[in-house]
């Protein structure tokens, strides 16, 4: 017996239940409630965790209460169910994933771009944007070595554009953050 098994069994127990609903709206549900299975299964894993698909499933309850709750609520219009432990622990995971990995992508291209403002000061012949190759490429360089034949686009334009694209960009970050750590906890 595979230990995906049980994951199999729960899934068709679910679609039997879901035979109100039309074809195409039950199997959207089935994949979405198997999406979450291996998600929650995957987390396992990363975490270190040995996989347990019995817990995983207990954590979404029977399949005819599950069944029944989403049935309800595309026919009734009822709030989608949302409160399944196991769906929980993976919107969280990926949340905090998502949370971090936007902060340091937002803050690192923020400072970046800040760095090559400033830097335009201090460095003005080796930070800038180019034209080359008869303007068919645009290159931005941090070097001594630009490209043969190339004209400065921006000249000391750069500074204040990179600097205000590095703030816009920093606030950006900051409230994308905000709006994700609400639903962190």
């Amino acid at each position: 017996m595979s230990e995906h098994d049980p994951i199999h069994y729960y899934l068709k127990s679910l679609s039997k239940y879901l035979s109100r609903l039309e074809k195409t709206e039950a199997n959207e549900v089935i994949r979405e409630i198997e999406s979450h299975i291996l998600d929650a299964l995957e987390l396992q894993q990363q975490n270190g965790q040995k996989e347990d698909v019995d817990a995983i499933l207990f954590g979404f309850g029977e399949p005819r209460k599950l069944a029944n709750q989403y049935v309800e609520h595309l026919l009734q219009g009822t709030p989608p169910p949302t409160g399944f432990k196991a769906i929980q622990t993976v919107k969280k995971g990926a949340t905090k994933s998502l949370y971090y990995g936007m902060g340091l992508f937002g803050f690192a291209i923020s400072a970046l771009l800040l760095l090559v403002g400033i830097g335009k000061l201090f460095y003005p012949e080796y930070i800038g944007v180019w034209s080359a190759a008869q303007g068919n490429s645009v290159t931005i360089t941090f070097s001594e070595h630009i490209y043969p034949n190339s004209d400065e686009l921006l000249g000391y334009w750069l500074t204040p554009i990179a600097v205000g694209l590095g703030g816009g960009i920093t606030w950006l970050t900051r409230s994308v953050l905000r709006v994700l750590k609400q639903n962190i906890h």
